[in-house]
Formats: C-alpha cells, sequence, structure tokens
C-alpha cells in the first residue's frame, strides 16, 4: 500500500519505520472483541542478568492477575450492564518485571495505533490501514518503574493507561504522565500509614531499605518525609538494593544493619522478588551460625510485600510478626471458580503455567481445578486481584459512556466512533471521578489516583496475615491495635519492644542531640534550680523553684523559726530558766535589802543588772518567733538595751573603783554616791536607747524575705548583719572599757570590790563573743543556727553576769547566813574594820604628795604578829601629817550606808 505522509512529527516518522520493519515475534495472549484492552502484566520474575531479561513464572503476580483481566472481560461481555453497545477483547504482553523489557512489549500497542493511520494517508487522499485492532487502552503495568517507562511511550500516542498496582509516588506528576491513572492510591499516602503505625509503636529509629528505582525510591522519599513529621529517625542512609545484587551483597547487608544494635525495625520498599532474596539469605545466615539475627529484625514493609504468600513462604519463622500495609482488600466474588474451570488450551502463558505445575504429562486434567487438585495446590486469590477486575471494569463503563454520548441509539459498528477511534484525553474524563457502584467514593480521583484506603496486616506464627488496623483518607484516622502487635515481637519478659536511638531521659535530665534528632546524650540539671525542657536547663529566677514536673517555676514558701524544732526550743528553755532564776534573785534581795550583804553590793546598780539580765533571756522569745513589724521592733530595742544595761553598770562599779583607789589628787573624787552612780549608769544606757530610737525612726522596722541559698526562703526582720555590728557596736565599746577597768583594777585588796568577780564576767564575755562571731557569720546560709546561736550568745552573756556577780551573794543570805550580820568579827565587821584600818594610814602630804603611814585612827586595832614583825623590820618612814578627818569623812562617804554606820 502506497501512502503519503502530511508532516507527522520526525519521532513519529522514526518509530512507524521502526514497527513496521519489526519482524521479531512476540508472546503475547489475545482475547478477541469489537474493542480491545492492552494489558500488561509480570508473569516472569526478572532475570539476574542482561542475556536472559525474564525468570521462572510468577504464579501469584502475573497469573492469577492476567486471569482476572479475563474473568472480568468475560464478565463485562456477559452481563451487558456496564458495557452494552459492543464486546471487550484483550491484547495482553509480559513484562517480567523489567522495565526495558516492558517497554518493547509496548511497542505491540503502538503498533495497533499506527495501523489505523494516525497521521498517515494514502495516494487517493484515504486513510492508512492495517488489519491491526488499535488498542483504547493499557491495563498495567505492576511495577511502578515499569510504569513510568511505559507511561512516557504511551504519551507520545496518547493512549491512557490504567494501572492496577503501580503505587509510585513519581507518576502523580501530570505533566509528565497526563495520560497514566490508576486505581490505587500513591506511595505518598502508604508512607504516611507505615509511619504513623512505626509512631503508634513508640519507634524512633529504623532502618529503610529500598529498590533502585521509581517505586524505592520514590517511596523511601515519601517515607522519610512521613517519618520527619512524626519524629522518626532512619539509621545511618538508606539501603538501595537493585536486582543484580549477589547473596553477598544481601548478607553484607544484614550484617551492617546488626552492628548499630540500636534499630531493629527495618521499613521497606522493596519488590517482591528482592525480598524473597533478602528473606532467604537471612535464613540461611542464621541456619550458619549468626543466631544473633535471628528474630532480631522488625520488618515494616509496603504493599509490595502486603499479604503475599509467594514471600513468606517456608519463611514463616522468620517473618512472624512482620506488619505489611495493603491497600483495603476483598474478596472477588465468582474468580477463584472461574480460574479453576479455566482450561489453558489457546492462552500461550496458561500453557506454560500448566506446564509449570506439571500438569501436561496427563491427558485426563482438563482443567486448571484438576490440576490444583493432582498437585495438592490450594488457590488462593492475590491480594491485587480485585484490583485488576475494578480497573477492566472501570474502563468499560467509561467506554459504554463515550459510545453513548457520541453514537445515541446508533449501534456501534455502524457509528463513526467505530473508524475514527477513541480518544485518550476524552475517555479518561469518564473514568476519572466515577464510581461503579452508585453512592460509593470513585475509583479514581480527579488527578488520575486511587482513593487511599489501606488496611495493615502482621504475619501470626503459621504464615497467616491478620488485619490489626486500617487507615482511610476520608477520615485520616489510623486505626491499630498497638498491644497485639507488640505481643507478636520476641523481647524479653516484661520489656516493651522498642527500636529507639536514645532512650528518654530521666527526670531531672535534659537531652543534648547528636548528628539526629532521634539521638541524644542525656545531661543532668540542677533540680533544686532549674527547669528543663527537652533540649535545656532554665534557671529560675531568685525566689523561684521548679515545681515537681521541673516545668514550671513557682514561688518558694518562706521559712522561719518553729516552736516545735529543736532550734527553738532549746534556747527557750534555757532562756525560761534563766528568767526564773533572774526572778529569784531579784526575790532575794527585795526580801533581804537590808541586810549587810545586799546593802554592801550596792542594791541600786544590782537592780540595773538584774533588769539587763533579765532582758537578755527575754530577747530569745522575740528572736524565735515569726517575724513581724512588732516582734523585729522589739528585737532592735531589746538586743542593744539589755545589754547596756549590764555593762553600763559594770563600769560605773569598776570606774568608781578605780578613781576611788587611783586618785589623781587628795580631794574625794565627785559623783561616787549612789544616787550619782545610778545617774551614771542611765546616762549610758540612754545612749543606746537614743540610738535605738533614731534606728527605728530612720529605718521603720519590717519584714522581708531573705535567699540563703537558691532554695531556701527565709522570713526574717528588715535588718542586715551590718545592722547587727551598728546594734552591738556600742555594747562592744562599754564590753572593752569594763575589761580594762578589770585588768586596771585587779590588785586593789579584794575585801575592798569585786574586781575579781568583773575580771572573770568580762573575760568570760569577751571569749563568748569572739566564739559567736565566726558561728554567726560562717553560718550566713542557715538562719536557725545563725538564730539560735545569737540567743543562746546573748542568754549566755547574762547567765555569766548573774553567776559572777549575784550567786555568791545569793549564797551567803541563804546557805550562810551568819556572815549577814553587822559585828566586828563577821564577814561584813571585818570588811568594815579594814576599810578603816586602810583608811586611816592615808595621809596627807602639805607639798601635795600623798603616802601610806601605819597610823591608825582606831585605838582599838591592834596589829597581828605578823604586821607587828612586818612593821619593825621596816625602815623607818618619814614624819608626816595626818590627814584631817574631814578627807577621812569624804572618803568614808563614797562607801555604802551600812560601813558609814560602822564607822561612825
Amino acid at each position: 500500500m502506497t501512502c503519503v505522509s502530511q508532516s507527522p512529527p520526525l519521532l513519529l516518522l522514526l518509530l512507524s519505520f521502526f514497527l513496521i520493519t519489526a519482524t521479531s515475534s512476540v508472546k503475547q495472549l489475545t482475547v478477541p472483541g469489537q474493542i480491545v484492552l492492552g494489558g500488561l502484566f509480570p508473569i516472569h520474575e526478572a532475570g539476574r542478568n542482561a542475556t536472559h531479561q525474564c525468570g521462572k513464572i510468577k504464579a501469584d503476580q502475573g497469573v492469577q492477575r492476567m486471569v482476572a483481566m479475563l474473568f472480568a472481560l468475560e464478565k463485562v461481555n456477559r452481563d451487558r450492564q456496564l458495557l452494552p453497545q459492543a464486546s471487550l477483547g484483550a491484547q495482553i504482553l509480559d513484562t517480567c518485571s523489567v522495565d526495558s523489557y516492558a517497554l518493547e512489549q509496548t511497542l505491540e500497542f503502538i503498533k495497533s495505533v499506527m495501523s489505523n493511520g494516525d497521521g498517515v494517508t494514502c495516494a487517493d487522499g484515504s486513510t492508512g490501514s492495517y488489519t491491526r485492532q488499535p488498542v483504547v487502552a493499557v491495563v498495567g503495568a505492576a511495577g511502578s518503574q515499569v510504569s513510568v517507562m511505559v507511561a512516557s511511550m504511551l504519551q507520545l500516542f496518547k493512549i491512557p493507561q490504567v494501572s492496577y498496582s503501580s503505587t509510585g509516588a513519581e507518576l502523580s506528576e501530570k505533566p509528565r504522565f497526563a495520560y497514566f491513572s490508576r486505581v490505587v492510591p500513591p506511595d505518598n499516602l502508604q508512607a504516611q500509614v507505615m509511619a504513623r503505625v512505626i509512631g503508634a509503636l513508640e519507634w524512633t529509629y529504623v532502618h529503610a531499605i529500598a529498590d533502585t528505582g521509581s517505586y524505592g525510591e520514590r517511596g523511601m522519599d515519601s517515607f522519610r518525609a512521613a517519618a520527619a513529621e512524626n519524629g522518626i529517625c532512619i539509621d545511618g542512609d538508606v539501603q538501595k538494593i537493585s536486582r543484580r545484587w549477589t547473596e553477598k551483597n544481601f548478607r553484607d547487608l544484614l550484617i551492617r544493619m546488626h552492628r548499630t544494635r540500636k534499630a531493629r525495625g527495618v521499613v521497606m520498599f522493596v519488590d517482591e522478588d528482592n525480598l524473597k532474596r533478602l528473606l532467604k539469605t537471612l535464613d540461611n545466615l542464621v541456619a550458619e551460625g549468626h543466631t544473633e539475627l535471628d528474630r532480631h529484625f522488625w520488618f515494616v514493609a509496603s504493599d509490595s510485600w502486603g499479604i503475599k504468600q509467594s514471600v513468606v513462604r517456608g519463611l514463616e519463622h522468620r517473618t512472624y510478626g512482620a506488619i505489611t500495609i495493603a491497600p483495603m482488600v476483598r474478596e472477588e466474588k465468582g474468580y477463584l471458580e472461574y480460574f479453576r474451570s479455566l482450561s489453558p488450551k489457546g492462552f500461550v502463558f496458561l500453557e506454560e503455567f500448566f506446564e509449570y505445575l506439571g500438569c501436561t504429562e496427563s491427558e485426563d486434567l482438563k482443567t486448571f481445578g484438576d490440576c490444583f487438585d493432582m498437585v495438592n495446590v490450594t488457590l488462593k486469590q492475590e491480594s491485587y486481584v480485585p484490583f485488576v477486575v475494578d480497573t477492566v471494569k472501570i474502563i468499560a463503563k467509561a467506554i459504554s459512556m463515550y459510545i453513548e454520548d457520541d453514537c445515541g441509539q446508533t449501534p456501534f459498528h455502524k457509528c463513526s466512533l467505530a473508524q475514527s477511534g477513541f480518544r485518550g484525553e476524552r475517555l479518561q474524563k469518564y473514568y476519572r471521578n466515577m464510581s461503579l457502584i452508585k453512592n460509593e467514593p470513585a475509583l479514581i480521583d480527579a488527578n488520575g489516583d486511587g482513593i487511599g484506603r489501606y488496611d495493615v496486616f502482621q504475619l501470626d506464627m503459621n504464615g497467616i496475615y491478620q488485619k490489626v488496623g486500617k487507615w482511610r483518607s476520608t477520615d485520616d484516622f489510623l486505626s491499630v491495635e498497638v498491644e497485639k502487635i507488640r505481643h507478636a515481637f520476641k523481647t524479653a519478659s516484661g520489656e516493651r519492644p522498642m527500636s529507639v536511638c536514645s532512650t528518654d531521659c530521666p527526670r531531672g535530665h535534659y537531652r543534648a542531640y547528636q548528628d539526629q534528632t532521634c539521638c541524644w546524650a542525656c545531661i543532668p540539671c540542677d533540680t533544686s534550680t532549674s527547669i528543663h525542657n527537652e533540649t535545656s536547663c532554665e534557671e529560675c529566677d531568685i525566689g523561684m523553684v521548679p515545681d515537681r514536673t521541673l516545668h514550671f517555676c513557682v514561688p518558694i514558701p518562706p521559712v522561719s523559726m518553729q516552736w516545735d524544732t529543736t532550734w527553738s526550743l532549746i534556747p527557750a528553755a534555757f532562756s525560761t530558766l534563766g528568767i526564773a532564776s533572774t526572778i529569784f534573785v531579784i526575790s532575794v534581795f527585795l526580801k533581804f535589802s537590808n541586810t549587810p550583804v545586799i546593802m554592801a553590793s550596792g542594791r541600786e546598780l544590782c537592780y540595773c543588772m538584774m533588769s539587763g539580765i533579765g532582758m537578755c533571756y527575754t530577747l530569745t522569745f522575740f528572736l524565735v518567733s515569726q517575724p513581724t513589724v512588732v516582734t523585729c521592733s522589739l528585737t532592735r530595742i531589746l538586743m542593744g538595751l539589755s545589754m547596756s544595761a549590764i555593762y553600763a553598770a559594770i563600769i560605773t562599779k569598776t570606774n568608781r573603783l578605780a578613781r576611788v583607789f587611783k586618785p589623781d589628787s587628795a580631794q574625794r573624787p565627785r559623783f561616787i554616791t549612789p544616787r550619782a552612780q545610778v545617774g551614771i549608769c542611765m546616762a549610758i544606757v540612754s545612749v543606746q536607747l537614743i540610738g535605738t530610737i533614731v534606728w527605728l525612726i530612720f529605718d521603720p522596722p519590717g519584714t522581708m524575705v531573705v535567699f540563703p541559698s537558691r532554695t531556701e526562703a527565709v522570713l526574717t526582720c528588715k535588718a542586715t548583719t551590718s545592722h547587727l555590728l551598728v546594734s552591738l557596736l556600742y555594747n562592744i565599746l562599754l564590753i572593752v572599757a569594763c575589761t580594762v577597768y578589770a585588768f586596771k583594777t585587779r590588785k586593789i585588796p579584794e575585801n575592798f570590790n569585786e574586781t575579781r568577780h568583773i575580771g572573770f564576767t568580762m573575760y568570760s564575755t569577751c571569749i563568748l563573743w569572739l566564739a559567736f562571731g565566726p558561728i554567726y557569720f560562717a553560718t550566713q546560709s542557715d538562719f536557725r543556727i545563725q538564730i539560735t546561736s545569737l540567743c543562746m550568745c546573748i542568754s549566755l552573756s547574762g547567765t555569766v553576769a548573774l553567776i559572777c556577780f549575784f550567786a555568791p551573794k545569793v549564797y551567803i543570805v541563804l546557805f550562810q547566813p551568819y556572815k549577814n550580820v553587822r559585828t566586828r568579827q563577821s564577814a561584813v565587821g571585818r570588811l568594815v574594820n579594814q576599810q578603816m584600818r586602810f583608811m586611816s594610814q592615808l595621809t596627807y602630804n602639805p607639798d601635795g604628795c600623798h603616802s601610806y603611814q601605819p597610823m591608825s585612827s582606831n585605838q582599838s586595832y591592834k596589829p597581828s604578829t605578823e604586821e607587828s614583825s612586818h612593821t619593825s623590820n621596816a625602815p623607818a618612814l618619814p614624819q608626816t601629817r595626818a590627814i584631817p578627818p574631814q578627807i577621812i569623812e569624804q572618803l568614808a562617804a563614797s562607801l555604802p550606808i551600812s560601813d558609814k554606820n560602822d564607822l561612825g
């Protein structure tokens, strides 16, 4: 036939020349019909080298799906409901799961289109044609990588393609694959389901294995994106495998994956052939002695594993617990019966399969049912059989609608459409957004993708797939039986199966992330001062501490001294005993106030001292009480006033004695009368009182919260350590002055003064306060020790004065009353006589000097033998004049009243 081209594209000319001149025969299965559909199925496995592209026959993925198309064609042609206008035929080819081989087979479909004279006219102007019937649409292919290659070719000739199992995400790119559609959802939805299942199991670290090519690589890319959204990391790089891999490659892969010992979950986008090789290699390794690999990996596989028995046959003991994802599965009614009743005669691929089963040797075996019974094979429907049937039905329904719109009531064979052919772009508009059953979702959406409906399965010990979850894109909700899945994994007793890089940090630690967000080191936080989140510690502000969850900072409740603690009870008990002792001494002084001992002790200054001692003890109760404005005010006043009252009286006593016995002149010392002494004492105390009042005015008392440490808040008076030093500074000066006077008057005869008691008191007081200083300032972090030590120091100061000054006097009054009388023989009498003797020895030197002369003014005094001997041996003193009587009277006036009576 002579034909003239009308400027077709160069590529089409080249293809036309190649197709027309091609003479190689292609193995194919044909079904006659008025309208022909193409079919692409992986009847055989992929070969292991370029010479043999096809391997052994695939019973499930290949033969069963091909038979499903035959079943669907017969059903459409017999029922006449979906396509009543014409009969439907098929031209079925084998892809061998190899993209390049599938492309060669696809050229047969191109030949059929070219035979219709597309772009070619004869010399007489008529359309060029061949006897070959054109393919309206193509059903297939199975693998995504094969579909990518085939779709690129079919698009050039505008032949629509509908796949029953190609889930690669790349095929959703409509500018590249405008004529491609599918009844299964894309891998990006499947990857989301897999990531959600792993997230529900609380796994965060998994291995990843993918086939090289569109399906594996694009599917794993989708999983990585979904995994990142769910906080899941991949151990190392994605392991990519190809059909060219040897067993050594698989062995190295499995051993390398086991070395990390962290990730146990294995996510796989691997085709059926490589899955079986990988699992078989794992079984061989365990059998050879690598027992550490036994049940070490927990597989999570895509729909390429799905619910296929061929993958796990003979390896059930290795795949127990594996989780697989598959599009929503249903049973196609009548399919198994059709397959069993089918005769292989006349169908090239079925004849080969019949021979593969070993059923050709017996002439009695006419159908596949007879063959299955003889070889004892139980036929189970492959998971994608319903999708093949749906694909054929949806195309048939679209063709019917196309014919109805163009031909109306005209029979198809008389309609112009039968001669001009179907336009692929228009045909695919009919089967997109169309459902087979009324009120059911469309099988294919507007973009040409299937609706997302997945089921989750898990293999039991018998190799049976148990449904454990489902996901539907309509509600975007995953329902999965987590505990049931966990129970199937082999772990130590009571342990939860985990596939993680790092476990959760203990309470009080934060995560220091490493190269991935799923791997971290646990760094401890200071849980007493800092809150923490997953990545850092944040120190709370001053006065705040973490709550129990260590997530929020809360104010520290302030504390103070409590009465039910030892820190308060000990000083309070000691002060109570001291107050009782002070009251007892006061009562003794009041009762025996007219006795010589009490009168000779200087009652007025003694009462001043005892009032200060009582205030020392009383101060303890204010110090250990909860701070308030009142208690803080009284603390400020009593702290300085109590001790100033004690030491003011002592310094007044020592000053009087120093001035009397160390006179600067022969004149009577001033202000040595009892009334003057009390006035001097009050003047000294008033300095402390006025200073305290001024302090209260300029710095009003109050309370405040201090923080001796980051975890403790103390309610205390509004006064610092410097305030305490200022308050005690005046008293420290008094103590120093008293100590100096006590030292200066230490050689005065003891019968004339109390210097021994004063000295002991002041020395003890100095030691006490010197010891208190380091204790107080070294315990700034513990307010209890500070307050307790301050209470005890002040109380002991009063106790020392109480014991040293008043204990001897009380003892004489109560237990030695015979010494507390006015007789010359009594101690008081002897004291008076000695005072008179001492004063009689004072002489007056007219030249302004004075010296001592043993001249007695008391004629009844007679020196003792020792004194006489001492006097007789002494050198003669120069003659001096006696002190006039008025001078002696002035000196005697400084003595207590009782002494003056004795002198009289």
